[in-house]
């Protein structure tokens, strides 16, 4: 099969000098600029450097913000880590100092309707179980959507001294780390 019948047709490069003096003309910008331009040095195979990991385990931190994102239909804790011992995976960055997020899944529409793969409890209510589970945990109230927009609004959260369980995963062939729980620490 050619690129044609996979539906990558080349583009059509009639037009293309056309468009890239229209372009010069309008930011300024010629391809000239950009390889005599010192501060655009760089070598890709050279200076790559894959992301920095926390090693698994239990980490502690501060709760630096809390917010609602609409989008994803969850409240996100943004925790920066601190007095922890040790390094992150590149052998010289400090694990204190990295942020991470922590996300509360909020019930959608349609998850009371919709089932868990093992079927015995609908979505809704394993979202409602899990936040209930995580506001013990942390010994915070997160009774109703009411109080925790206060909450949120009031910053009431953040600054609360937390113990993560910080883990690895991969999403799209990138590895990050992730908060796989979160609890008050005593």
């Amino acid at each position: 099969m050619d690129k044609k019948d996979a539906g990558l047709d080349t583009p059509d490069t009639a037009g293309f000098a056309e468009d890239v003096q229209e372009l010069e003309s309008e930011t300024g910008f010629s391809p000239e600029d950009m390889v005599s331009d010192p501060e655009m040095d760089f070598s890709l195979s050279d200076e790559y450097k894959p992301p920095s990991l926390i090693p698994k385990g239990r980490y502690e931190g501060n709760v630096v913000g809390v917010t609602y994102s609409k989008v994803k239909r969850a409240i996100i804790w943004k925790v920066t880590m601190e007095g922890n011992p040790g390094v992150c995976s590149d052998g010289e960055t400090p694990v204190d100092g990295i942020q991470l997020v922590y996300n509360n899944w909020l019930p959608k529409p349609g998850d009371d309707r919709e089932f868990t793969k093992d079927g015995r409890m609908t979505k809704r209510q394993v979202k409602i179980n899990m936040m209930k589970d995580f506001a013990d945990a942390m010994k915070i109230n997160m009774d109703s959507p009411a109080i925790i927009a206060e909450q949120i609004a009031e910053a009431t959260w953040v600054g609360l001294r937390v113990v993560c369980e910080v883990g690895i995963s991969e999403y799209q062939g990138r590895v990050r780390n992730d908060i796989n729980s979160m609890i008050t620490a005593e």
